[in-house]
């Protein structure tokens, strides 16, 4: 849809609306009061806008200034924009302090953005699914408040919510992930506030469909990201809230799911109630209890793996491309309260070279051939090129493999061992190619660590007072150092602490060299004391036998 159809609209449009009523269970606040609020609300009191939280500011005086952008954050700047997120700020302050100012500096911006957007075509943003979706609650949530307030214009309000509402109601603006699960949430409420049942079936409908592809039979997310986990379970929690408001639900099997998905949630935080940044995902904080139990899910390609000292987690397989990054294959350790593996995180969306290295294999302790960033493919979710062969448990160990079979002619294996007394973590990594080829072993370690060298093949990590190693158990191979670079290319060893927030840090890397029709097998272990490691045997593909103080393990993989 253009601004020039909204127009139109707007001029033909028969519909009348002498009033909206929207009642207290139509409401779904797009935030609520966060430690952002009152910065946000209290700038845009004097014209300077945040789009969204630790964003640069603009100022918004003229209607040209809906169209400005800034190049660092890509477009997700406008997307913010014309989400009127900063809007809902000033709508929580006004629900918070009753002062009316708060209220009608709201009504000014969207006066404003209605003037805008049906006089100017604009950008991409203007009419996108995201921003058009969170806009509807926005302008709702004004409705409500101003009720008795404010002299609104209800037919001018009604034909504008009529055209949002097609605006989401068309299959070709739509696709099943959470940007959709947000158009559908619109739709419902749009559905009540115009007593219009076909749009509100719309909503519902679609939003079950998108539940059933978004969510595996555990109900894990399965958008490749901890932190859109916790979002759409967020929302898919508070539609079922707002349904059954309205006498409806999503039914028993949903709802169990969704209370799956909520556990899931306090099993793949970290120990320190932070969220881990695999995929897009930045380093927020949860606040819930924490639960000890190790976790796999086959469709997700996430499998957690804990005790009381030790936090990891595997990245092995997909289902979808959203938020995906080149990281199967890939490890993070938390251990004894301290980071030492971590994924660089989410950085931005936009075009920007550390968006761009933040997503390719090299951003992750992952195994990987080197100079080449492996096809990731929608069609995955049922080939499993890429995936989760198999994991085993017992009260000793704790077993996974994953692959990546994606390069015809150079296949990629993983096979994590856990020995759970001894906190020691063994990674054996196989290369079956059929031509000659050079594959990387990648540590990438948290900018907090203090790596150094103990010999070729030996690299110990210090994060305050706790230390770990890493040691390669196959003869001939050496560490690398690489250290962190975020100003020139290629870029290496940088990682994302907030969003458009990057620093730098070191990677550990081995090298293997594969040679015509070879399967090479590396063996490396992580503990506190890699001295008390005695390896008698290892097959490279099926047995490990290995000797630790007096306990020996006997482990076939």
């Amino acid at each position: 849809m253009s601004n020039e159809s909204l127009n139109e609209f707007m001029s033909s449009a028969i519909n009348s609306h002498e009033e909206i009523t929207i009642q207290s269970h139509d409401v779904i606040r797009l935030t609520k009061k966060t430690k952002y609020t009152d910065e946000i609300a209290e700038k845009a009191m004097n014209n300077e806008v945040i789009p969204f939280p630790n964003f640069k500011s603009f100022n918004l005086v003229e209607d040209k200034d809906w169209e400005y952008s800034d190049t660092e954050y890509g477009n997700s700047y406008q997307l913010y924009i014309h989400s009127l997120r900063f809007v809902n700020e000033l709508l929580i302050k006004f629900e918070e302090t009753n002062e009316i100012r708060y209220l009608m500096k709201a009504k000014n911006y969207i006066d404003s953005w209605i003037d805008y957007a049906v006089n100017n075509e604009g950008g991409s943003m203007v009419w996108y699914d995201h921003p058009t979706a969170n806009r509807t609650q926005v302008i709702l949530f004004y409705l409500f408040l101003s009720k008795g307030l404010v002299d609104n214009d209800y037919s001018l309000f009604g034909k504008l919510l009529e055209y949002h509402s097609t605006f989401l109601s068309k299959s070709g603006n739509y696709r099943r992930h959470n940007h959709g699960l947000m158009m559908d949430r619109s739709l419902m409420i749009l559905g009540n506030v115009l007593k219009d049942e076909t749009i509100f079936n719309i909503g519902y409908y679609r939003s079950i469909d998108t539940f059933w592809h978004s969510f595996s039979h555990q109900g894990f997310h399965l958008e490749n990201s901890p932190e859109y986990h916790n979002m759409v379970t967020r929302m898919y929690k508070e539609l079922e809230t707002f349904l059954n408001r309205n006498q409806k639900s999503y039914g028993t099997v949903i709802s169990g799911l969704l209370e799956q998905a909520e556990n899931i949630k306090s099993i793949f935080i970290k120990p320190d109630g932070s969220i881990p940044a695999i995929g897009d995902s930045n380093r927020g904080k949860l606040i819930m209890n924490k639960k000890i139990e190790n976790f796999v899910d086959y469709a997700g390609g996430l499998a957690v793996i804990q005790n009381e000292d030790v936090y990891m987690t595997f990245i092995s397989g997909y289902s979808t491309l959203i938020h995906k990054h080149h990281d199967d294959l890939s490890i993070t350790l938390f251990f004894k309260g301290m980071d030492f593996l971590v994924d660089s995180g989410k950085y931005s969306y936009a075009r920007h070279p550390i968006r761009r290295y933040i997503k390719s294999t090299y951003a992750h302790s992952g195994l990987f051939i080197n100079d080449e960033n492996y096809k990731l493919q929608e069609e995955n979710r049922f080939s499993r090129t890429v995936g989760t062969v198999h994991h085993f448990e017992n009260e000793d160990y704790f077993i996974i493999k994953g692959k990546n079979e994606t390069n015809a002619k150079v296949g990629l294996y993983r096979h994590l061992i856990f020995l759970k007394k001894e906190n020691i973590i063994f990674i054996i990594d196989e290369v079956q190619a059929d031509t000659k080829t050079e594959v990387v072993h990648n540590f990438n370690l948290s900018e907090e660590v203090e790596p150094s060298m103990v010999s070729d093949d030996v690299s110990k990590w210090v994060n305050c007072d706790v230390e770990v190693y890493l040691k390669c158990h196959t003869p001939g191979k050496k560490f690398n150092a690489i250290m962190g670079s975020k100003e020139k290319e290629p870029l290496r060893g940088v990682n994302s602490t907030a969003f458009n927030v990057a620093v730098e840090t070191t990677q550990i890397e081995c090298i293997t060299e594969a040679s015509d029709a070879s399967s090479e097998s590396v063996l490396f272990s992580i503990s506190e004391s890699y001295d008390d490691i005695i390896i008698d045997a290892f097959d490279g593909r099926k047995n490990l036998k290995v000797r630790t103080g007096e306990n020996k393990y006997n482990i076939n993989f």
